[in-house]
């Protein structure tokens, strides 16, 4: 395979993560294949992705644990997403969303003062976003942060 096939398989399995993430009731296989598939997208775009890729694709691991309610996995990845944008220089609506990613990770992993800071923190990065669409879909993510 060359590299556009695999850029094409990692942004659609990356894809296939969000068709399973919002399917209302899924079933144990396909939580399994819902984490395998993140995996599967991030070992994709390690291979072929640049940094911003790379940040996204532990994003996602954090948010398909958090879904699973794995916790200290979500925390994990999410605080690899998050020293990746900050490290890379990537842009702001993606250093909002990691925050966005680390509060959801630590309410799955029933850590509620780190989840409130930094959900305030991801709610101060929104509000400073310039562009409209970015800063309405963090808003949105952050609106299904469990309490």
């Amino acid at each position: 395979m060359d590299e556009s096939a695999y850029r094409a398989l990692a942004s659609s399995l990356y894809n296939g993560c969000w068709e399973l993430l919002e399917k209302p009731d899924r079933t144990g296989d396909e939580d399994v294949e819902l984490l395998t598939i993140a995996f599967t997208s991030r070992y994709f775009w390690l291979m072929v992705g640049g940094p911003e890729q790379w940040v996204i694709s532990d994003w996602m691991v954090s948010r398909v644990a958090a879904s699973l309610e794995d916790g200290a996995l979500s925390v994990a990845f999410a605080q690899r997403a998050n020293e990746g944008a900050l490290a890379a220089g990537n842009p702001d609506w993606l250093v909002a969303s990691t925050a966005e990613g680390l509060a959801r990770a630590y309410a799955a992993n029933r850590q509620t003062s780190e989840r409130d800071e930094w959900y305030a923190t991801a709610q101060r990065l929104v509000d400073a976003l310039v562009d409209a669409e970015e800063r309405a879909l963090i808003t949105d993510q952050l609106g299904t942060v469990p309490e």
